[in-house]
């Protein structure tokens, strides 16, 4: 359909209406507002003007809208058993919890005595308060009753803001009304009776039952066997390990290791009782990670789903899925935690063991610039001169000459990480013995609440880098000293720390559109760390072993060379031959 055959004005009137056809397999979502048809075929909206040409420009939004809402549709999918299977289940949990915290808020008899000595109470109030309990279950009861007369009738009335709620949040496809629908609305009545009954147990004072309907029952059945008590459910226990372990890592790793274990939790259920957590529900979950996509959380199409749910859509939408390397970062995350778990006996086995992924060391994930790649680079707009902001790699007449230019050169001779460069402060250059260094360090400023703004890998990865020659040649030095002149504490002060501490983020997105935009990058085998690799085999073309240019690029044990203020004189000598050994043919 032609823009033109989008703007369109009704018989009788002179504003201009946006329309658009509603394609065929969606038509059952748009009822119709009266008429013949059960459907409708078009969407129409007012523009508000009668100028053709303000008509064409408003209508752009508004298909783009509509056309945002065809493919959200199209994102749903029909449920099968395990999704209603789960959905019961979920709000099972979700009713039990709920009712778990509105016990924890009853008044107890001492908030009682003391309203009731408060003079500007009313009395209804405090009437109110005395009767809490009993007032609970008998609207319990009432319910109760009400449910299972609904369940014997087949009434769904009741429990529809819960059945929309799962179509919604699961993005299902089920029509209102439709056979489906009715199925998921029985289905979570049963779980809202189980869930009643298990309050009037606690009513009682009995915690431990658990439901008799033979379809409310977890999706998996290594899931939720007995519910966690107050205060010991999975994540929980999780924050309560961060604390007694907190000096142990970053504030960033801890911030991505909860999300991970938080993952798990989803998989084996959140409410359930840590002893869920076996070496069978481990090897089940790593088992599922090789469906978990790259990035998942940043997906628009996976947004507000949970774990397994992202699992199951992604076997459709088919995006990239984590490495294997990274399966085990994941798996390091609940390892660390069910090391804590059995430490402290919550658990009482390590369900660890054998778990990880063997990897291949041998197979290159990244690749150094080949020669013909690092002559495309360095002789690029960029790097020459350009037609400016956001149009760097197009020739022209502008010499950038600020943390794009620079960032670029300083990796190739140094093979230092990117973030380890772009966190770089002014004070991060400077002399030892009458040799211009680069001290790349964790040591720094830090932010109004004390953390660090700046960091190095590992401490291993403290290190003192002598410049090289050509940085020089190219004017490293002088935009040093224009730096400090301007007051500058950091060496690229446009570039700032993102939400989760680190300096890395923009570089790493302008370097990686950059590369592609010349040419140079095809694939993921090649971005910024393949100056790393670079630099490693140029050593290695220099005769020197890796054993020792190791300390140049981080790889080695901290030691007391890692501080620039007793580095001897004949090390740093040998670091200056290793580093103006490196060249390189472009």
């Amino acid at each position: 359909m032609s823009l033109s055959t989008n703007v369109v004005r009704r018989p009788g009137s002179a504003m201009y209406y946006a329309r658009i056809g509603i394609p065929p397999d969606l038509q059952r979502f748009y009822p119709s507002k009266g008429g013949k048809q059960a459907h409708r075929r078009e969407l129409w909206r007012s523009l508000g003007t009668r100028d053709p040409k303000a008509a064409r420009d408003l209508v752009l939004p508004v298909l783009s809208e509509w056309r945002r809402e065809f493919a959200a549709l199209r994102a749903r999918r029909a449920p099968g058993a395990t999704d209603i299977q789960a959905g019961a289940w979920a709000h099972y949990e979700r009713e039990l919890t709920l009712d778990e915290r509105q016990r924890a808020n009853m008044p107890t008899t001492d908030k009682i005595e003391a309203a009731r000595h408060q003079p500007h109470l009313p009395g209804f109030d405090l009437l109110v308060m005395r009767n809490a309990a009993r007032n609970g279950r008998e609207n319990r009861a009432i319910q109760l009753r009400t449910l299972r007369e609904h369940l014997a009738s087949g009434e769904t009335a009741l429990i529809h803001w819960a059945a929309d709620d799962l179509i919604e949040r699961e993005k299902l496809l089920v029509e209102k009304g439709s056979p489906k629908y009715r199925e998921i609305c029985n289905r979570l009545q049963r779980a809202q009776v189980e869930a009643l009954e298990r309050a009037a147990e606690r009513d009682a004072g009995d915690w431990a039952g658990v439901p008799k309907d033979p379809d409310v029952r977890p999706p998996d059945p290594t899931m939720g066997k007995q519910f966690a008590a107050p205060g010991e459910t999975i994540m929980e226990l999780y924050d309560r390990f961060k604390a007694e372990r907190l000096g142990t890592a970053r504030p960033d790793t801890w911030n991505q290791n909860r999300k991970i274990v938080k993952l798990f939790a989803e998989y084996v259920g959140e409410t359930s009782h840590v002893s869920v957590i076996t070496r069978k529900t481990v090897r089940n979950w790593k088992h599922e990670l090789s469906g978990w996509p790259v990035k998942a959380g940043e997906i628009a199409a996976f947004k507000g789903m949970s774990f397994r749910k992202i699992i199951e859509a992604n076997a459709s939408i088919k995006k990239p899925t984590i490495s294997d390397k990274t399966k085990n970062k994941y798996l390091s995350a609940v390892g660390s935690f069910s090391t804590w778990l059995l430490q402290n006996e919550f658990i009482e086995a390590d369900v660890m063991a054998g778990m990880y992924l063997v990897l291949d060391k041998r197979k290159k994930v990244r690749l150094p610039f080949t020669a013909d790649q690092l002559k495309t680079i360095f002789n690029s707009p960029l790097f020459t001169t350009c037609m400016g902001d956001d149009r760097e790699h197009e020739p022209g007449n502008v010499a950038i000459r600020d943390w794009r230019y620079w960032i670029g050169w300083i990796g190739l001779y140094t093979g230092a990480r990117l973030g380890e460069i772009a966190q770089m402060a002014t004070a991060d250059l400077f002399q030892i013995h009458d040799v211009w260094v680069f001290h790349i360090t964790e040591d720094g400023e830090v932010d109004d609440d004390g953390s660090p703004v700046k960091s190095a890998k590992t401490r291993g990865s403290q290190r003192v880098v002598p410049v090289h020659s050509e940085l020089i040649k190219l004017g490293l030095l002088e935009y040093h000293t224009a730096m400090i002149a301007r007051g500058e504490k950091q060496l690229f002060p446009e570039i700032k720390p993102d939400t989760r501490g680190f300096f890395s983020g923009v570089p790493s997105t302008f370097f990686n559109d950059y590369f592609r935009a010349i040419g140079v990058k095809v694939d993921r085998k090649v971005n910024f760390h393949s100056f790393r690799h670079g630099i490693a085999d140029a050593f290695r073309a220099a005769g020197y072993m890796d054993e020792q240019f190791n300390v140049l690029l981080g790889h080695t044990k901290a030691t007391t060379t890692g501080k620039y203020g007793i580095l001897p004189q004949g090390i740093l000598s040998q670091r200056v031959e290793m580093i103006e050994a490196v060249r390189f043919e472009f």
